[in-house]
């Protein structure tokens, strides 16, 4: 088929003054419109044609003559090639592919534990990881992320200098914050601890009080002798009792496993809760209306578990423990709970075209000239029209006057 006669058969006509406003627009990749119906293969107005493929006809806005025509084009926009290991026509992106990054065959290197390094614009460029609170702080890549969590040169941030004598630790005990020195009323043991009433850390690091008080100490039921006020001796009950009638003599009389003081002296569970036992070991009242209790043990005569929305939940999908699971397709599908039934979603620039969940989201719909941007959306395969981003590739290709095609 020549050219003359896919024009005339597809109707592909723009105006120059479009044209021109094409032109204008440098920084697009390639066109869109690939169908599988009898749709003109023009240039949308969201994506511009390729610089290097358009060209503008003497003339200006107010010519008559001059039309293009945009026909499907095999040709690779900038930025896409073909790999020796492609499974479709310019199906690699060398500016943002970490296994070809600005070439076929350059991979970056591969992830350690405190980087990685990804493909930016056709160069590989180093990351830290931010779990590990590792840094680039000297801008050399050689020697990748060589600050560490807790450096006193580059405390929590590059550049932040701790004062000489003074520790980059963590602010709490929570471990979450990290800062030079500690702050007000804490020392750094080695993380910044209260030592007004830290039972391991009473008064001094490291300071641990006996919990018998001592031979001469009074014994009560359920009580031990921790830290108050950075001392040694102070009564404390113990887990999982609590003092709730004012008198130490008969000790700490209450248990906070129960319905009636759940968590704390007289707190009782509203309608639809019941007493239970977080994953974390502490009484409280669960779970919120619509939420089911799932129940993995059982503490102090207390059920232990955690609440969950059953029909939402892909891990406790319709009932508790039941998860779900995707097989295969690993990067293209995740699993979901629709109503208390599992099902898989497929993620960005994949489909399940064939309705089966053995293969899952099969098809990859940013590259398969097949399925172009969706199911059953079809490129040209007759002239080897590329399938890139999802969108089938045109390019302007004939010039149209008075209804005749000319080179």
């Amino acid at each position: 088929m020549n050219a003359a006669h896919f024009v005339r058969r597809r109707g592909i006509r723009a105006s120059v003054a479009y044209a021109a406003s094409v032109v204008s627009a440098a920084a697009a990749l390639f066109a869109v419109s690939c169908t599988t119906v009898d749709k003109p293969l023009i240039i949308g107005d969201d994506l511009p044609a390729p610089p290097s493929f358009t060209s503008v006809p003497e003339g200006g806005a107010d010519a008559e003559a001059g039309l293009i025509a945009y026909c499907p084009s095999s040709q690779c926009p900038p930025g896409w090639t073909t790999c020796p290991d492609s499974r479709f026509p310019c199906d690699t992106n060398v500016l943002a592919d970490s296994r070809n990054c600005g070439a076929c065959g350059m991979a970056c290197p591969p992830r350690t534990g405190y980087e990685q390094f990804t493909c930016s614009e056709g160069t590989c460029k180093l990351e830290c990881d931010v779990a590990f609170g590792s840094k680039d702080c000297d801008g050399l890549i050689d020697n990748g992320c060589e600050s560490g969590l807790l450096d006193p040169t580059n405390c929590g941030a590059c550049g932040v200098v701790c004062a000489q004598g003074e520790r980059c630790t963590w602010q709490d005990a929570d471990l979450k914050e990290v800062g030079c020195g500690c702050p007000p009323g804490k020392v750094a043991c080695p993380s910044c601890k209260d030592l007004s009433d830290d039972d391991g850390n009473c008064g001094a690091c490291n300071h641990r009080c006996d919990p018998t008080g001592g031979p001469d100490a009074p014994q009560y039921t359920n009580v031990y002798y921790g830290c108050g006020s950075g001392q040694c001796g102070a009564p404390k009950c113990a887990h999982p009792f609590i003092e709730c009638d004012g008198d130490l003599g008969n000790g700490c009389e209450t248990s906070s496993f129960t319905e009636d003081d759940c968590g704390d002296c007289g707190k009782k569970c509203g309608a639809g809760q019941r007493c239970a036992v977080d994953l974390q070991g502490q009484p409280m009242c669960m779970c919120d209306p619509g939420w089911t209790f799932c129940q993995t043990g059982e503490m102090h005569g207390l059920p232990q578990g955690y609440c969950a929305n059953v029909g939402a939940d892909s891990s406790n999908c319709g009932a508790c423990g039941n998860r779900c699971e995707v097989f295969g397709g690993i990067g293209k599908q995740m699993p979901l709970c629709d109503f208390g039934k599992c099902a898989v979603r497929c993620l960005d620039g994949a489909a399940d075209c064939n309705g089966s969940q053995s293969d899952g989201c099969e098809i990859d719909t940013k590259s398969d000239p097949r399925n172009c941007g969706g199911c059953g959306i079809t490129c040209d395969l007759m002239m080897g029209q590329a399938c890139v981003a999802g969108r089938c590739v045109v390019e302007p290709c004939d010039r149209v006057d008075a209804g005749e095609v000319t080179r």
